[in-house]
């Protein structure tokens, strides 16, 4: 069986990236300076295929004004650990709850311009479940896996980020745009299902125009 029959099996699909990312050697980063987050990776079965929930934040939050996220945020005192504030930060932006979410592993430790060091937490949802959106985002949609488990579909730019260098991407899907942690996230989960590099398209000029402004942004605080 294929990589792409696999994502249409109901079945063999979350056990068999559970079982990758249990035999896998995870990416740990110290979190000294930086913000301990954690974000939710939902991967949910809808029309056939699996896909990826992705939220786009509202206006009327501190970072990432009017950009696609995963649920997440900071960890909070209350919280045990990455996955306990993954979920339940989840539950406050998606209205997903806790016990619905089956955790299938963790993804690599990602740090971000503004300073916020993340636990990505994958984990599969039931077609049953039922969202609700609160005023942190303005909208919820579905990324089709197939779709971006692929080459050519992912634009790419090596940045220098003051002493150190970062790969950017970029990804258009549903006339949404993708970049950015979330973007790097998401790549490193496609490649994973995929087991091996997707091959990246160069930055196109609507997506370096896009990126810079953005960066500014990032820089200044906004």
């Amino acid at each position: 069986m294929n990589i792409y029959d696999i994502l249409h099996d109901r079945k063999s699909f979350p056990l068999y990236l559970q079982k990758i990312l249990k035999k896998r050697n995870r990416r740990v980063l110290s979190t000294q300076g930086l913000t301990p987050s954690a974000v939710l990776v939902p991967i949910y079965y809808k029309n056939g295929a699996f896909s990826v929930i992705l939220t786009r934040r509202s206006m009327n939050v501190q970072y990432h004004k009017g950009e696609v996220a995963f649920p997440g945020g900071s960890i909070e005192p209350s919280d045990k650990g990455p996955e306990d504030a993954a979920l339940r930060e989840a539950w406050e932006e998606i209205g997903l709850r806790p016990e619905s979410v089956y955790v299938l592993g963790k993804l690599d430790d990602h740090i971000t311009l503004l300073g916020f060091h993340i636990v990505p937490i994958v984990g599969f949802i039931p077609e049953t479940c039922e969202f609700r959106i609160n005023s942190e985002a303005d909208s919820l949609f579905y990324v089709p896996l197939e779709t971006i488990v692929t080459d050519n579909v992912w634009q790419a730019e090596e940045y220098k980020a003051e002493k150190s260098k970062i790969m950017i991407y970029y990804l258009k899907v549903n006339n949404e745009i993708v970049w950015g942690a979330t973007a790097r996230i998401l790549k490193h989960l496609t490649e994973i299902i995929a087991g091996r590099h997707l091959k990246n398209l160069p930055i196109s000029p609507e997506a370096k125009r896009f990126m810079e402004e953005r960066l500014i942004h990032a820089y200044s605080g906004q």
